[in-house]
């Protein structure tokens, strides 16, 4: 210490330069990961931070992903623990976000945050093949340690499964039948990689990609909802066999294949149709109304599929209805149209053998979207445009063509995202446009004049003489005789 003192007397600039090294440090860190609701890992890391520096104040909070997850990255926000305000997320790079503090983190001070990440398709099937009627296992496995570009002191990982626990790696403590605890880790200490293995028979789906189209008329008051599906299961492969099937009903009163795809829509929709890439698919039906604590009044959509969709395997679709536009549109006294549109739908995939739906099937979150497109297809002559989005990103404006347009068309706002939230599906979006009432006549008088200008033409063509005339000669030579005459 006398050496550094004296060191520090004669050559100053060494101890500004040590003191300026100095900076946020994550004093603890404790990640939950929560494996109850796949395909969705969600993950709540809570840190208490402390800025060490002499006089520097610290106004943000970088936040790191392992490079390997952050394609997986469906959602993450950033609270303060004590008051539980949301803090503003800037993304610097695919695996790196900077948050901004409410007010800059003085010297000695410590903040105590809560990050809540939501991934898509963590886990993997083990083994990847089984029986139809086996236990589906599952294989959970990451960094023992948090990714942090500060100095951490002390943390630990508790992963939580819906299942059993089957394995973990060496160094983690069982905490009950569902729960492992990795560490407590200080200092530079590494665990390395760690893994859970647990049992988990619920069932695991993967749209691929899942586009939403919204066709709005006026004319006719009606909004036409279509939906296309490129759905993949998750569970592990396994081989379908109608016997093994039947023997798993009475045996087993479970298997591992999806039979049914539920879809919630109002209960207002009508003229509903189920399609795939073979034709129209008439094993399908449709509940009576229902409603659930806190939601509208809502049926739902039974869709069987051609095949009962086993572990790895396939079902491509799309299925659509129809609903009364006044419900989602407001038009105020400038005739400003306010469109407010749910942003995407839930769709849960059901294995149970029971004939009776019931309203925990239809909730059920298991399907993860991982590429999504929502297409508003606005009526001809809507202009002055503008969207409100419930996720970060922008929307563009695409022009289109459709039946009986004009050499305008139409417009319709685009909007993608990836690996959509459960969260997002009680998010709505809001498109607002100027529509006058002489664009609600332009298509009336458009199919008007073409089918007099066709009447015209028709009248025309039904006076005219072809072929030849009496006697063999032409009509030109018909006129000639005439003028001899």
């Amino acid at each position: 210490m006398r050496v550094l003192a004296t060191l520090c007397l004669v050559i100053p600039w060494v101890c500004l330069a040590s003191s300026a090294t100095k900076g946020l440090v994550n004093t603890n860190v404790i990640r939950t990961v929560d494996l109850q609701g796949l395909p969705f890992v969600r993950e709540q890391v809570g840190v208490v931070i402390q800025n060490d520096h002499d006089s520097k104040v610290f106004k943000t909070y970088t936040i790191s992903i392992d490079q390997d997850k952050a394609p997986n990255l469906s959602q993450l926000q950033v609270f303060e623990r004590k008051s539980g305000h949301s803090l503003d997320l800037t993304k610097e790079t695919p695996s790196t976000y900077r948050a901004v503090l409410r007010r800059g983190l003085l010297p000695g001070e410590k903040l105590s945050l809560n990050i809540d990440f939501v991934f898509v398709s963590l886990v993997q099937p083990r083994p990847q093949a089984v029986k139809q009627s086996d236990d589906q296992s599952w294989l959970w496995a990451d960094n023992s340690l948090v990714p942090s570009v500060y100095p951490t002191r002390k943390q630990k990982t508790v992963v939580r499964t819906k299942g059993d626990v089957r394995a973990f790696t060496d160094g983690g403590a069982r905490d009950g039948k569902q729960s492992v605890v990795f560490g407590p880790f200080t200092g530079e200490q590494d665990g390395g990689r760690v893994e859970v293995g647990f049992k988990d028979n619920s069932e695991q789906m993967e749209a691929l990609t899942h586009r939403r189209e919204y066709f709005v008329s006026h004319w006719a008051d009606d909004l036409n909802v279509l939906e296309h599906y490129a759905l993949r299961s998750l569970g592990p492969e396994s081989a379908f066999d109608k016997v093994d099937q039947m023997v798993s009903k009475y045996m087993h009163r479970r298997d591992n294949l999806v039979k049914t795809l539920l879809v919630k829509v109002p209960a207002e929709a009508r003229e509903m149709y189920f399609v795939d890439e073979i034709g129209n698919v008439s094993t399908s039906a449709v509940s009576k109304q229902r409603r659930a604590k806190g939601e509208d009044a809502f049926r739902v959509m039974q869709l069987r599929p051609r095949y009962p969709i086993s572990g790895g395997w396939n079902y491509t679709w799309w299925h659509g209805y129809s609903l009364p536009l006044s419900r989602y549109l407001k038009v105020s006294p400038q005739s400003r149209h306010h469109l407010r549109l749910p942003f995407i739908g839930s769709m849960a995939a059901c294995a149970s053998l029971e004939g009776e739906l019931t309203l925990a099937m239809a909730n059920a979150q298991n399907t993860a979207v991982r590429q999504y497109e929502l297409r508003v297809t606005l009526p001809e002559g809507a202009r002055d445009i503008a969207v409100e989005l419930p996720v970060a990103g922008r929307a563009r404006l695409e022009p289109t063509k459709y039946y009986f347009d004009s050499i305008g068309g139409r417009t319709a706002v685009v909007i993608t995202h990836e690996n959509v939230a459960p969260e997002l599906y009680a998010r709505h979006i809001l498109v607002s446009y100027s529509y006058s009432p002489w664009a609600l006549w332009m298509k009336p008088m458009m199919v008007g004049s073409a089918f007099f200008v066709l009447f015209v033409l028709a009248s025309i063509a039904s006076r005219m003489e072809y072929g030849l005339a009496p006697g063999g000669r032409s009509l030109g030579a018909k006129s000639k005789a005439a003028k001899k005459d």
